[in-house]
């Protein structure tokens, strides 16, 4: 596929005429059709704006080079917002994770203690 060809096909899965992106452009409708026809090329001004309008790269249009899914690019708060803290099991997670930090701060204390009780019974820090 081609410039040309892009172009053409980005027209038609908007489901716009060639007037129509011509007047969306500020061009003519011959300019478009010399375009899509391979008469001629848009100038790189043209290029942008049709990227804007078809919302694709110009790289794309230019190309033909996909962009990168945005997926591929997810970080770990990204995932964990999309999967697990989604509003149908949001209540649930925030709960499971109220209850381990209870248990964290419950393991916590005991060895705070039995820190405490170590220091009592050999009478301070060791030397």
């Amino acid at each position: 596929m081609n410039v040309a060809d892009r172009i053409q096909a980005l027209r038609k899965a908007k489901g716009v005429s060639q007037e129509q992106l011509a007047d969306e452009l500020g061009v003519s409708r011959q300019a478009v059709s010399k375009w899509e026809s391979e008469q001629t090329t848009p100038d790189l001004d043209k290029v942008i704006l049709m990227s804007e309008y078809f919302d694709v790269t110009t790289d794309y249009i230019l190309k033909g080079i996909e962009p990168v899914k945005e997926e591929s690019h997810k970080t770990m708060g990204d995932v964990l917002d999309q999967k697990v803290l989604t509003p149908e099991n949001g209540s649930r997670v925030k709960r499971v994770l109220k209850y381990a930090l209870y248990v964290f701060l419950g393991v916590l204390g005991i060895d705070l203690i039995s820190f405490i009780i170590f220091l009592i019974v050999n009478g301070g820090f060791p030397v």
